[in-house]
């Protein structure tokens, strides 16, 4: 019985040496290991594609913070309406006290009244009815008459206007504006509401502008919108 056995594992194991020394054994541990080297590999480019992704990501959100600033940067330095010397560097109070001088032509009055309106609506000032203390913003209104000469044969001026800075330093110190806005009553076309929108723009400081789209542009265009860069001046005087 016993060397029935020994001869048993003696044939057991001579076969399973023939197996092992068979080239299809052989590639069994070589295919895993190929298999093994193929699945590193595969999951080293997950974690590079994930990593890009991520850097990407960042990237385009940083991008879009640059953008965003460089946009708020342009609205900041929009260019502005020039402002009247006299008004440059002063301390203002944005409320303003009106009155219409003696003798005012209803077409005048009525043109200067939605002036005042269009300034009014822009939030940065306030012009009241009344009359101020000489401590106090104050504007004028008038009319003037004024006819053009022959050597100024093709210009014709419709109105002036603008600001009076009125200061007092030590005790009791303040700086107001006691301005004036006219309308040259010789010619009727100085009744429209963009002249009288000019010439108040004057007396709250504003100057004349390069920009013909601007109220402030020194050729009646018709124009009686404020653009952006008028805001923009007014905002420079009255931002305090």
């Amino acid at each position: 019985m016993k060397l029935r056995t020994g001869v048993l594992w003696i044939v057991l194991l001579l076969a399973g040496l023939f197996v092992f020394t068979r080239s299809e054994f052989k590639a069994i541990p070589n295919k895993l290991a190929t298999e093994f080297s193929q699945f590193k590999t595969e999951l080293a480019a997950d974690n590079s594609t994930s990593t890009t992704s991520g850097v990407s990501s960042t990237q385009s959100a940083t991008t879009t913070s640059v953008s965003s600033s460089s946009a708020a940067a342009n609205t900041v330095t929009t260019e502005q309406t020039p402002i009247e010397p006299n008004v440059q560097n002063k301390t203002l109070a944005h409320t303003y006290y009106y009155h219409f001088a003696a003798n005012m032509p209803a077409a005048a009055k009525q043109a200067f009244v939605a002036a005042i309106a269009t300034y009014n609506q822009t939030g940065i000032v306030k012009l009241v009815a009344g009359a101020g203390t000489a401590e106090q913003n104050q504007i004028t209104f008038f009319v003037y008459h004024k006819t053009m000469t022959a050597a100024q044969r093709g210009t014709v001026e419709l109105g002036h206007g603008g600001p009076n800075i009125i200061q007092r330093i030590g005790w009791g110190a303040y700086t107001a504006n006691h301005a004036r806005a006219g309308l040259n009553a010789t010619y009727t076309a100085a009744f429209n509401k963009s002249v009288a929108v000019h010439e108040l723009g004057h007396a709250l400081g504003l100057d004349h502008s390069t920009d013909s789209e601007s109220v402030m542009y020194p050729v009646e265009q018709g124009k009686t919108v404020l653009t952006a860069a008028d805001l923009a001046g007014l905002k420079s005087i009255y931002s305090n």
